[in-house]
């Protein structure tokens, strides 16, 4: 009987457990999936009730794959494993899916899948064959199993809502990989209660007093219960209990030298071994002279099991306790054997894996094979495969630039793996070593700032990338482009305004062609650097109509719009927006999120849609920036991005502050909490500006002046531009708190701020702002002024808000008829874009002109009842995509599209896509 055999029969002191369990399969045979993790010591009982899931699943499909210990380093090898009865099936999968698949399991060859396009693929797959009846897949000794195989199954287990799919794992919580997964809920495993333990031992012939000695000595561990029964144990009141883990090896070692002896050398070259392979583990036996006869017998069966493809030791601890009784010089030679068993090209990660096993001290053969074996792991879409192996090539490669290179490229794998603690550490080792080519030196500094932005300090990252723009302008500009101008995004996250100074003075000494994308990109941000710290000169609105007319050149938008890369193209379009060129800006923007999607690049989506729903907010569309932000936030916290996460959950809080939700004080009373502990002054920002909005709205003026003036210094010398976006609400804060000469000053400010900018809606707002200050008879002309721009803008929120002021001076001058005309079209802009706080602030000023005001209900609200979710489905609707291809870009499967597109049908009380297109396109034209 094998170890544990009884024990798993039965699963006694389990029933909390097996009822969650059985929670799990009975939600999913409903079409409403989700996962979880069995963590616990060794021996407690995982396995067990994994296998007793598994023969409850009636009706289900059953995947089932176990992690070890030599493949935990091994890309997908876990994920191989469990999806290989479905493999047939990939070719009905979208085109991109079934490549992805197809070249990441060797079946094809072509350009490594990113990380999340496994995942989908993954998540599309299972979703398919679920349509014939609902999965469970079942990972044993999860801890073992390789990184992008848990972060797959993160992927999926996060949208599992809406499929008839449960994903259970075990896992040991103090061993191998992290399984604490997002979406998994945690079942811990304790020792069993005295009366399940006593009932377990019956039968072994045990005294009350043996019995209590050994739930003492095992905390009610199952299989060491059963296992240590009959031994001899330490004496009562000794000082150290044995530990548990090595006496239970001991237990093994001795059971299986008294039955097995002369298997023992085969058990260790098997155990050493890791893949299963039978003939990889015949090849390796005949090298070192052991007799491999034990394998084709039954001997072995109560320690091995065989499923076709495998060995796999029945209990991690017996494999663990055998490998063990190997001697170190024993060990080298079992692994240069199983070296040479592999063949050097389709198991080359796992031949590389065991020369750096057997290498004692530096071993340059075995390091060069573990770089190309990264080499490989990087065309399977393996980065912590490719990590682990240059990592352990560094540490065996002599003094010299070679090993400081395997760092840097390791920490590079770390990066575009999501693995940002273990890239940090990566590039302090790399520092440490020879210094490599400029080049070199300027990626490696842009990698550790780019680690330190999205899970660091956004201070730190610009510190760290400064030194080196020059010399990335002087070496190669048009490589380091993206660089460049990361650190005028970083100096502006940062709020650190010195960085415009900074970066035009390098720029200016730059000479840049007129025909290159990438010297298009670098001159529209000398042109913006130009605007942020060049003296103002007189400024009126035939000098704004003069520059609206300029903007960056023809020649630079076309080449800005023919770049290629997400991450430039989303700087560029942060660059063309600060010039005020908001066309440009929006499809650089959009166009970068499809290629980011098409491409399955989650890290840069995430990054990515903090922008879009920034540029969202500013036109209005706050159910599409709320979807946004949240579709980014999601996607930041699967690439390990938390600040990035951070800054859109701020959006979310600015959104419902605009919208005058219930939560929104709370939700951006959060953020601005974790912002600040994290030192992220843009999401600080945002956050005070909700905060700032919900006072305005509700008469607090001086709290909401408070907020408004806290994003830093907008009477500096060169003020930062967080501080200076938040002046037009400043200034009318302080208008409406009495506070006069302070508000002129901060509108002087903003004026002087943007001068050169030529954007109508900064005109708009400065417009506003000189008419909030004046004292004399011009007002009416200013706010004439902003009105004019506003239109040319497209911002109806801020145009709105100037309406409202206008209409409540007019008010005051008793200029009724007027007054009411502005008020009208506040409130009914306010209502139409869902700012329903400020549209009762707008109708209660038209009430007190004498006209009864009644909030009407809009004429075609039935997408704004819509989750983020649905409105992302919805606007792809729109866009006419079907539900494969909106499943490929939003990281869904087809099955879940279907569930939320019949709820979006209800709520719109719709039968057809046809009339959602409608919908869809009615509702752009009344936002508009």
């Amino acid at each position: 009987m094998g170890c544990g055999a009884f024990y798993a029969r039965r699963v006694l002191g389990r029933d909390s457990e097996i009822e969650l369990l059985g929670s799990l399969l009975r939600r999913a045979a409903e079409g409403h999936g989700g996962g979880v993790v069995l963590h616990g010591e060794p021996g407690i009982g995982k396995t067990a009730l994994l296998s007793h899931t598994e023969e409850r699943a009636t009706g289900f499909q059953v995947l089932r794959a176990v992690g070890v210990a030599p493949e935990a380093d091994l890309a997908y090898a876990t994920l191989h494993e469990l999806l290989l009865p479905l493999l047939e099936s990939v070719g009905d999968l979208p085109g991109p899916q079934a490549q992805a698949l197809s070249v990441l399991f060797g079946r094809a060859h072509g350009t490594p899948p990113d990380p999340f396009l496994v995942g989908l693929s993954t998540l599309s797959l299972l979703s398919l064959r679920a349509g014939e009846r609902p999965m469970l897949c079942v990972v044993d000794d999860a801890h073992w199993a390789d990184q992008p195989t848990l972060k797959t199954l993160a992927f999926v287990a996060r949208r599992l809502d809406n499929e008839p799919i449960a994903v259970a794992l075990a896992a040991r919580a103090d061993e191998g990989h992290d399984t604490d997964l997002p979406h998994l809920r945690r079942i811990p495993l304790m020792g069993l209660k005295p009366d399940a333990a006593r009932t377990l031992l019956a039968g072994r012939r045990l005294t009350d007093g043996e019995q209590e000695q050994l739930l003492a000595v095992t905390g009610g561990n199952p299989l060491a219960l059963l296992e240590l029964a009959g031994r001899e144990l330490p004496p009562e009141g000794a000082q150290e209990p044995p530990a548990l883990t090595d006496e239970l090896g001991r237990s093994f070692l001795a059971r299986i030298r008294a039955r097995h002896a002369a298997s023992l050398p085969l058990l260790q070259l098997i155990a050493a071994d890791g893949s299963g392979s039978v003939e990889t583990i015949g090849r390796a036996a005949a090298s070192l002279g052991v007799a491999a006869d034990p394998l084709h017998r039954a001997e072995l069966d109560e320690l091995l099991t065989y499923d076709g493809t495998r060995l796999v030791f029945r209990h991690p601890l017996i494999r663990s306790a055998i490998y063990h009784s190997a001697t170190v010089n024993r060990r080298v030679a079992i692994h240069r054997a199983l070296a040479s068993a592999f063949d050097t090209g389709t198991d080359q990660h796992r031949r590389a894996w065991h020369l750096g096993q057997a290498a004692v001290g530096q071993d340059e053969e075995a390091a060069g094979e573990l770089e190309r074996s990264a080499e490989q792991a990087a065309l399977r879409g393996g980065p912590a495969s490719a990590m682990a192996a240059l990592s352990r090539a560094a540490e065996l490669t002599p003094d010299g630039p070679d090993r400081g290179r395997r760092l840097w490229s390791a920490a590079r794998a770390a990066v575009q793996g999501g693995f940002t603690g273990a890239a940090g550490e990566l590039l302090d080792r790399a520092e440490r070593e020879p210094r490599p080519a400029e080049a070199d030196r300027i990626a490696l500094a842009a990698l550790r700032a780019i680690v330190a932005e999205f899970a660091g300090s956004t201070q730190e990252a610009l510190d760290l990338v400064k030194p080196w723009i020059p010399r990335a302008l002087r070496v190669d500009r048009r490589l380091f482009t993206p660089t460049v101008a990361m650190y005028a995004d970083l100096g502006l996250r940062a709020n650190r305004p010195e960085a415009w100074a900074e970066l035009a003075g390098w720029l200016a000494e730059v000479p840049l062609t007129r025909d290159d994308p990438q010297d298009a990109v670098l001159r529209l941000l000398r042109t913006l650097c130009h605007a942020r710290t060049t003296p103002a000169p007189g400024h009126g609105p035939a000098a704004r109509d003069r520059e609206l007319a300029g903007g960056p050149a023809a020649r630079d938008r076309e080449l800005a719009g023919g770049l290629t890369d997400p991450v430039t193209m989303t700087l560029a379009g942060a660059i063309a927006g600060g010039l005020g060129d908001h066309e440009l800006s929006r499809r650089l923007y959009r166009d970068a999120g499809r290629l980011a999607r098409a491409g399955g690049s989650l890290g840069a989506l995430a990054w990515n849609l903090e922008y879009q729903a920034a540029d969202e907010i500013a036109r209005g569309r706050f159910g599409l920036a709320e979807a946004h932000a949240e579709e980014g936030g999601q996607f930041a916290a699967d690439a390990s991005q938390p600040n990035t996460a951070c800054r859109n959950r701020a959006l979310l809080a600015l959104c419902a502050a605009i919208r005058g939700q219930p939560d929104a004080g709370e939700l951006a009373a959060e953020v601005l909490a974790e912002a600040s502990a994290r030192g992220l002054c843009d999401a600080m920002a945002h956050a005070e500006r909700a905060l700032g909005l919900l006072d305005l709205v509700a008469g607090r003026h001086r709290e909401a002046a408070r907020h408004f003036g806290a994003a830093g210094d907008w009477a500096a010398a060169t003020p930062p531009d967080l501080a200076m976006r938040m002046v037009p609400d400043l200034v009318e804060a302080l208008v409406r708190a009495g506070e006069s000469d302070r508000a002129a000053a901060a509108s002087a400010r903003y004026e002087r701020w943007t001068a050169h900018t030529p954007s109508p809606e900064l005109g708009a707002l400065a417009a506003r702002c000189r008419a909030l200050v004046s004292t004399g008879g011009d007002a009416d002309e200013h706010y004439a002024e902003a009105l004019r721009l506003h239109a040319l803008s497209g911002s109806p929120l801020e145009c709105a808000r100037t309406a409202l002021l206008l209409g409540e001076r007019l008010r005051r001058d008793r200029r009724r008829s007027e007054a009411q005309r502005h008020l009208r079209d506040a409130a009914e802009s306010f209502r139409r874009i869902g700012a329903l706080a400020w549209a009762d602030h707008a109708l209660g000023e038209l009430r007190a002109t004498g006209e009864q005001a009644r909030t009407r209900p809009p004429e075609a609200a039935a997408l704004s009842t819509l989750t983020p979710q649905e409105l992302r489905i919805t606007l792809a609707v729109g866009e006419g995509l079907t539900n494969r291809e909106i499943a490929a870009q939003l990281f869904l499967s087809p099955r879940t599209v279907d569930y939320h597109l019949r709820k979006v049908f209800q709520k719109a009380d719709i039968t057809s896509r046809a009339e959602l297109m409608r919908l869809v396109l009615a509702e752009d034209r009344r936002v508009h």
